[in-house]
């Protein structure tokens, strides 16, 4: 099998090995296997075995897929290609969370223990 190099998510920007993405359960396809194979059995329609293997097929096209390990999106590019460079240099914009540097400070304001005499006349 051929080795992975190292690629980055376009979506998180991680930097690693992308994961296969998971195949399903064995156990679902081997139920659908048993039951078109004795159903075509039994009934000698032996054209049911085509739903089988057409499933078969679209579980080997659809999980050969991988995905980024940290946010689980099929955005893993080579980090050599177009795309793979503009992420190299990170995000377009930066959202800063920071407090600006000179703050105000909230001025006591104490409390009116009469705002409900005040609010009743």
């Amino acid at each position: 099998m051929k080795e992975v190099k190292d690629r980055i998510c376009t979506s998180c920007y991680h930097i690693g090995k992308p994961v296969p993405q998971g195949p399903g359960s064995f156990f679902v396809d081997a139920l659908i296997w048993l039951s078109f194979i004795s159903l075509s059995i039994l009934s000698s329609f032996f054209v049911l075995i085509l739903i089988p293997i057409s499933w078969t097929a679209y579980h080997i096209a659809v999980y050969r897929k991988t995905t980024c390990p940290k946010c689980e999106r099929l955005d893993m590019v080579s980090m050599t290609s177009k795309k793979g460079l503009e992420a190299l240099k990170g995000p377009k914009w930066v959202v800063s969370y920071e407090a600006p540097a000179e703050q105000k400070k909230a001025e006591h304001v104490p409390l009116n223990k009469n705002r409900r005499d005040e609010d009743s006349h």
